[in-house]
C-alpha cells in the first residue's frame, strides 16, 4: 500500500496517514524479526564458545582516574561468557596481590566452578617468566585449578571487545564517583545487582544473566544473585 495519495483538490501528492502507519508497522515488524534472528545467532555462537557456566570467564581490569590523592584505585570485573553473570571488586592500588585476591573472589563467589579465565596480556596478568616457570598469574590460577590464557590481540577477539563493555570496569569506570568511597561502592553494588538480575541482553537472546543461568537444571531454583555476602569495601 502506498503511503502517498493524490489530493482531489490540489492534484498534489499528500501523505496518507493510515497507509504510512501500516508501512511503519510492517517495517518495524521486519526489523524486529531480523533483530530476533541476529540475537539468536549471537546466543548460539556464545553457547558454542562457552557451553556451560564457568567454562570461560573474562577478567577485565581498569584503573580509575583519581585527582583527589596519589592513589590510583582499580576495579576488576569478571564476566562469565555463557551466562554473562558478573562480579567485581574495588582495590586501592593495582598490584599483583590485588589481582590474586580478586581471582580468589571469582573462584569463591560465582555460583559455579570457574574452569578457565582469559585476560589481556598486560600487568598484573602477564609478566616475563623466570627460567622454566610459567607466568606468575598463570601459575597462581593453575594452583587453584583454573586455566589461564592470554588475549594477545584484543582487536581480533570480537567477543572480548563486546562483552568487556558490559562490565563495570569497561562501562562505568570513567564516570565513577571517586570523591566518596561509600558512593563508589554503592554504585558498584547497584550496577552488579541490576546487571545480573534485571538487564536483558541481546547476546543472551533478550534474557537476563540470571534467566540464562536458570536454564541449567542445578540453578533453576535460584531467584536472585548477589556476589557479596557482606558490604564490600576497598581492599
Amino acid at each position: 500500500m502506498s503511503a502517498l495519495r493524490k489530493s482531489t483538490e490540489s492534484g498534489l501528492e499528500a501523505v496518507d496517514a493510515a497507509a504510512l502507519t501500516d508501512t511503519a508497522r510492517g517495517l518495524w515488524s521486519d526489523l524486529s524479526q531480523a533483530g530476533l534472528k541476529h540475537m539468536r545467532r549471537m546466543a548460539l555462537a556464545i553457547d558454542e564458545i562457552a557451553p556451560l557456566p564457568g567454562s570461560l570467564v573474562y577478567i577485565v581490569g581498569r584503573q580509575l582516574p583519581n585527582h583527589q590523592s596519589q592513589l590510583t584505585p582499580v576495579v576488576f570485573s569478571a564476566l562469565d561468557v555463557n551466562t554473562h553473570l558478573q562480579i567485581a571488586q574495588l582495590y586501592l592500588t593495582l598490584t599483583f596481590a590485588s589481582v590474586v585476591d580478586f581471582l580468589d573472589f571469582v573462584r569463591d563467589n560465582f555460583p559455579f566452578r570457574v574452569c578457565h579465565v582469559r585476560t589481556l596480556g598486560e600487568f598484573p596478568f602477564f609478566g616475563l617468566p623466570v627460567g622454566e616457570r610459567r607466568h606468575e598469574f598463570t601459575q597462581m590460577a593453575e594452583d587453584r585449578g583454573i586455566q589461564h590464557t592470554i588475549i594477545s590481540n584484543p582487536s581480533r577477539e570480537a567477543l572480548y571487545t563486546v562483552l568487556s563493555k558490559l562490565t563495570f570496569a569497561g562501562n562505568l569506570a570513567n564516570s565513577a564517583n571517586l570523591q566518596s568511597e561509600r558512593q563508589l561502592v554503592r554504585d558498584l553494588v547497584n550496577f552488579l545487582f541490576f546487571h545480573n538480575n534485571h538487564r536483558s541482553l541481546p547476546s543472551l537472546a533478550g534474557r537476563t544473566p540470571l534467566q540464562k543461568l536458570r536454564t541449567f537444571r542445578n540453578y533453576n531454583i535460584l531467584y536472585s544473585f548477589d556476589p557479596f555476602a557482606s558490604v564490600p569495601r576497598l581492599m
